[in-house]
């Protein structure tokens, strides 16, 4: 009976040791941190826009490098107020990052909306790069 609860004791601190030591968010789909959860929503979006843009690009599609362009664009703000889950002491830069993405979206949707899709494509090019240094330095 003693070896039953000092078990059940220690298993009960775990749980509650880990959950404590991860703090109040909470990671998978749901988060309690609005702001946490609408960041977690815009990475798959981020990834279909991407998918589509290139494809655009390569055909020649100016109308949908444009839109989708502007459906990244639309979450920047959010981009820009979101908090990366590791280096947070690094903030600064992912602020910085995040407004670069930004820049490289905004003229890879002006130079397509001028039909210059060889401009479109290089900016987009360094756009995605700023993806990559961002998940590089904040992903876990």
């Amino acid at each position: 009976m003693k070896k039953t609860t000092l078990l059940m004791v220690c298993a009960l601190a775990m749980i509650h040791g880990g959950a404590f030591a991860h703090g109040v968010e909470k990671h998978g789909k749901n988060h309690s941190d609005a702001q946490m959860d609408r960041f977690h929503k815009m990475m798959p979006m981020y990834a279909q826009a991407q998918v589509k843009i290139n494809g655009a690009l390569q055909k020649g599609d100016a109308a949908t490098v444009e839109s989708e362009a502007e459906k990244i664009l639309a979450t920047i703000p959010d981009l820009k107020k979101a908090k990366p889950h590791k280096n947070l002491e690094k903030i600064s830069t992912f602020k910085k990052i995040a407004a670069a993405f930004g820049s490289e979206v905004t003229a890879t949707a002006a130079l397509a909306k001028k039909g210059d899709l060889t401009g479109a494509s290089a900016a987009f090019k360094k756009a995605e790069g700023k993806c990559n240094e961002c998940h590089a330095e904040f992903r876990d």
